[in-house]
């Protein structure tokens, strides 16, 4: 998947960034509790600064991977990334809706770009995870078993699957228009396709440039 148009994402409730050095100590806070890693397929536990500075570097790329706020502070991740949703949020705040308000806003900015299938999938056991995906639209497509690193085991995983049609028709699609506004219907417009070249004969204004475990 190309990286989204936006790198900063907005919902009633959250804002959606680039990860920053000063996450560092919030998220390996979270990723110290087994009932956030022993959920996640790839993520280490124990989990150091060290492992943090290895995802920022190999793996936040602004644009497919968030952090996620609230008026709080840090909450979470979530990223699409080779067309594959994951999130987690921390414990702290398990249970408000945060994953599936996010997740909403990544899958919304995905669908006007690219009509490409979105994988993700759960291991077994994990309800919060499943309810998630579910609301979203996304259905099961299979189950195998998967390696899960901060437990050093394979466990029973659901894979799962979701469409562009299947993402518009669910009925989370309602989302308020601007933090505190009335509720209305979230809109995907067909993905943007590049212009014809046209030539011109004054450049662009300066600064102006197109425009988002």
């Amino acid at each position: 998947m190309a990286t989204l148009a936006r790198a900063r994402l907005e919902t009633p409730r959250l804002w959606l960034r680039p990860v920053a050095p000063s996450d560092e100590a919030a998220v390996v806070a979270a990723l110290n509790h087994i009932a956030v890693t022993g959920w996640l397929a790839v993520v280490p536990y124990p989990y150091s600064a060290r492992d943090f500075a290895s995802f920022q570097m190999a793996c936040a790329v602004p644009g497919e991977t968030f952090a996620v706020d609230d008026d709080e502070g840090f909450v979470g991740i979530i990223a699409v990334e080779d067309r594959t949703l994951g999130y987690w949020i921390a414990p702290h705040r398990h249970g408000l809706g945060y994953a599936t308000e996010a997740a909403l806003a990544v899958l919304a900015e995905h669908f006007t770009q690219d009509t490409s299938i979105i994988a993700s999938g759960y291991f077994e056991g994990n309800l919060r995870s499943a309810n998630v995906l579910r609301k979203l639209g996304f259905v099961e497509t299979g189950r195998d078993l998967k390696h899960c690193r901060a437990l050093a085991v394979d466990r029973p995983h659901v894979t799962m699957a979701l469409s562009r049609d299947a993402f518009a028709a669910t009925r989370l699609t309602q989302v308020w228009s601007a933090r505190g506004g009335t509720m209305a219907p979230l809109i995907i417009p067909q993905p943007r396709t590049p212009e014809p070249y046209r030539p011109f004969l004054q450049l662009p204004p300066s600064g102006q440039r197109p425009q988002g475990q």
